[in-house]
């Protein structure tokens, strides 16, 4: 019936025309079935709203009118109630019959003509058009024993009696029906802006794949509107220039510390066998600062590429305990207490142990360099939420500082002014790639605190995913 939403899309097509044509056509079919329905309906019911409506005014008057009284107190008492009949004389009319057909109270003072009636007590219930072209008819009640036979008239309708009872059969006939036909409208239209908006659905799911850094490719923009493959067509553009910087800074960073690292050591290897004329001690430490320097660097490449796995899992407590153990003896010819500590549960997250330990093992490093000797350092694990602390008791970093010290190259506006000044700049990167992030906790205790966070504990079961195994960071 509806061929046209599986029409074949054409080259270059507009999604917004597409849309508001589909709308239009399915509304506009949707809008003539129901008037022809509805225009057919009132043409049949106009002439029984105009009985309906004199019907319910005799229900009304036979309702509050005293069966028992004289004609002066139904008179007093039906158009004190209904002042339609007082302030409308002229259109709307209501007489009351005994059980012998005689006129014995009216909405009006004067004689009443007993033709405009059929003879004796009319039929109990009756209708028929008025002399001034309106409508009349008349109800039998009983009440008490009492017989009273109400006649009610509307010669014109200045109280908008019709206008009210056909609102309510707008209502029955016309809301209520429209009610399954806007349920159809919004199922056609669902289905219409699903299959329009299908190419937009495949670019995010490649724009899905850029996002993780899987693989920085140009979206294919195969079937998309017009209006959006200018879009697409300009994103590519700027994947293309990132795609290209990233691998000339990849490719920078790795050949930069293979070329380094090798002969650098060998340099090391001489001077401490056969330096004996220079100041070897000074030598040896250039040495060890490049040495690092490299290690960063092929840290900071390996940080840059880090994806994690769907299997990729660490616990918390465990890995840093192992971390400070490591370093322990680092700390001990630094003259620094190194100290750890947690909650006392395990912290499992979704993370590389490998990169976290790395992290970490770069915090502490830097707590170890700026702690004086007979101070200490402390790493917390935190259960709720996962997080990892490292506490120093160094000088700290002032508060208008707190930002720039994850800067790449920050060592010469911090510290010493010795080491790459890349540490905390690859924490950062390996914490984003696990969806946290390192901050540098500002409080009234003297030195730096660091914080590890993650985005969360795992539970019981990981979900499958079929995400490509990580890239560990090696240094």
């Amino acid at each position: 019936m509806f061929w046209w939403l599986n029409k074949p899309r054409e080259a270059g097509w507009s999604l917004s025309r597409r849309l508001m044509s589909r709308i239009i056509v399915i509304s506009t079919f949707i809008t003539v079935l129901v008037t022809a329905s509805v225009t057919a309906h009132y043409g049949y019911d106009i002439p029984e709203l105009q009985q309906r409506t004199v019907f319910g005014l005799a229900q009304d008057v036979a309702r509050d009118m005293p069966y028992d009284g004289t004609g002066d107190e139904m008179r007093e008492t039906v158009n004190t109630k209904h002042d339609l009949f007082t302030r409308y004389p002229n259109a709307y009319e209501w007489f009351v019959l005994n059980g012998d057909g005689d006129v014995i109270a009216s909405s009006a003072h004067g004689t009443v003509d007993r033709k405009l009636f059929p003879p004796g007590l009319p039929p109990p219930e009756w209708d028929a058009p008025t002399l001034k072209g309106g409508w009349m008819a008349g109800k039998t009640f009983i009440k008490d024993g009492h017989v009273r036979h109400v006649i009610t008239a509307s010669h014109s309708d200045p109280g908008g009696l019709l206008v009210g009872l056909a609102l309510g059969e707008a209502l029955m006939h016309i809301a209520l029906p429209l009610v399954p036909f806007i349920v159809l409208i919004w199922i056609f239209v669902s289905a219409v802006v699903r299959k329009t908006l299908a190419p937009l659905e495949s670019l995010a799911e490649q724009a899905k794949r850029v996002q993780r850094m899987e693989d920085i490719r140009p979206l294919d923009p195969k079937d998309a509107p017009r209006e959006v493959a200018e879009l697409v067509k300009a994103l590519n553009i700027s994947l293309e220039k990132l795609r290209a910087s990233i691998e000339a800074e990849k490719r920078f960073l790795q050949d930069a510390a293979h070329a380094l690292r090798t002969p650098l050591a060998i340099v090391k290897a001489r001077l401490e066998l056969d330096g004996e004329n220079v100041d070897k001690q000074s030598l040896v430490e250039e040495v060890d600062a490049l040495i690092r320097l490299a290690t960063q660097l092929l840290a900071s490449a390996n940080a840059e590429r880090l994806v994690l796995g769907a299997d990729a899992r660490a616990e918390l407590g465990a890995l840093a305990h192992d971390v400070v153990s490591n370093m322990t003896p680092l700390a001990i010819r630094a003259g620094v207490d190194l100290g750890f500590s947690s909650d006392g549960h395990e912290t499992p997250v979704r993370g590389d142990a490998d990169a976290i330990s790395h992290a970490l093992k770069n915090l502490i490093e830097n707590a170890l360099k700026f702690t004086p000797r007979g101070k200490a350092v402390t790493v917390h694990v935190s259960h709720d939420p996962p997080a990892v602390f490292v506490h120093d008791e160094g000088p700290g970093v002032p508060p208008a500082k707190v930002e720039a010290v994850f800067e790449r190259h920050s060592r010469g506006k911090f510290g010493d002014g010795k080491g790459a000044g890349l540490g905390l700049s690859i924490v950062r990167r390996i914490m984003q790639a696990h969806g946290g992030d390192v901050v540098l906790v500002l409080s009234e205790k003297s030195g730096a605190s660091f914080r590890l966070s993650f985005p969360g504990r795992l539970r019981e079961t990981t979900a499958n995913d079929d995400t490509p195994a990580h890239a560990a960071v090696a240094a």
